[in-house]
């Protein structure tokens, strides 16, 4: 049985996938269109496999108040994964991973999945459903942030 536990959200963004992967394409650089983080830096001048990006956080997070995360799959215009380092709270594990298609009239869908690996069995059954109440609304936010700096860089540009 599979031990993770798993989330999705995706949304439509009415900007064509090029201009998703302008800014999804910069790892490490999310604090320019994001409020879920103050900033990042990645450790490597280009984005691949392996880079890791180090974010401090506007407020504690599972217990944290900054992050280290690896990519672990990187496929320009197409999806994007990462892992968290350490420990999320009651989770021993945390990754997330940024989907996208092109749509017909040129727009985007975006699709983002967060799998989370419980510290013990208890977690799934008591914990998960309020956190999973938490994450939703929470990804949504960061999808319409997304949304709102491509439009405004369209209009700009």
């Amino acid at each position: 049985m599979d031990r993770l536990l798993r989330i999705a959200v995706t949304s439509v963004i009415d900007v064509p996938n090029e201009a998703v992967w302008s800014v999804l394409g910069n790892f490490g650089e999310e604090h320019r269109w994001t409020h879920s983080v103050t900033h990042c830096t990645r450790d490597t001048a280009d984005v691949r496999v392996g880079t890791v990006r180090s974010c401090r956080l506007p407020r504690p997070l599972m217990g944290r108040t900054g992050v280290r995360e690896t990519l672990i799959e990187f496929e320009h215009g197409c999806a994007l994964a990462y892992c968290l380092e350490g420990a999320a709270g009651p989770f021993a594990f945390a990754s997330s991973r940024w989907l996208t298609t092109s749509t017909i009239d040129h727009s985007t869908k975006v699709t983002v999945e967060g799998s989370f690996e419980p510290k013990n069995a208890a977690i799934k059954y008591f914990v998960w459903p309020v956190v999973k109440l938490m994450l939703r609304p929470t990804i949504k936010s960061v999808l319409r942030e997304l949304a709102a700096f491509l439009i405004s860089q369209r209009k700009m540009g």
